[in-house]
């Protein structure tokens, strides 16, 4: 399966955000929009960064230390491009979703943005994107491979 694939059927929308948007600003349109990632962008065609969930999490922590100072929540008004991951791994609606797993195993990815021949945005691919379409492959193919048995007179296993 290819990633085009995924991107017809989802319906989530591509979320980005300026390199100067507040830490908070951008885990408030994470929320509003339901996404688990924002693509950093200056010019919402180009991704120049990702954050995901997690890096809010890691960064605050990060920013709290072991003891409090009493500026903890100065982080919220950073810029989010202090805490994006970048540069951004991306891939092509041409990819095969194998290689798109093995590039979120080998990299703990849970996001990874889809750009075009033009290195410009079209989508983002979800690890629970991967996980459903290769179900759905399985199923499939598990229902072929059973048809055949049944086709071929044997009798299937239980």
């Amino acid at each position: 399966m290819k990633v085009s694939e995924i991107l017809k059927q989802k319906n989530a929308p591509l979320v980005t955000a300026k390199n100067d948007t507040t830490v908070l600003t951008a885990a408030h349109r994470m929320r509003l929009e339901k996404v688990g990632c924002i693509i950093v962008s200056e010019d919402g065609k180009h991704p120049d960064g990702i954050v995901a969930a997690r890096d809010f999490v890691y960064n605050m922590a990060s920013h709290w230390g072991d003891n409090p100072k009493g500026d903890e929540f100065s982080y919220l008004q950073r810029p989010v491009s202090d805490i994006m991951q970048s540069p951004v791994r991306t891939c092509t609606p041409d990819n095969d979703l194998i290689d798109v797993l093995q590039m979120m195993w080998k990299f703990h990815f849970l996001h990874i943005p889809v750009v075009d021949a033009a290195g410009e945005l079209c989508g983002v691919v979800s690890i629970d994107d991967v996980i459903y379409s290769s179900l759905k492959e399985i199923e499939t193919e598990n229902k072929v491979l059973h048809e055949r048995i049944l086709l071929s007179g044997e009798r299937p296993i239980e």
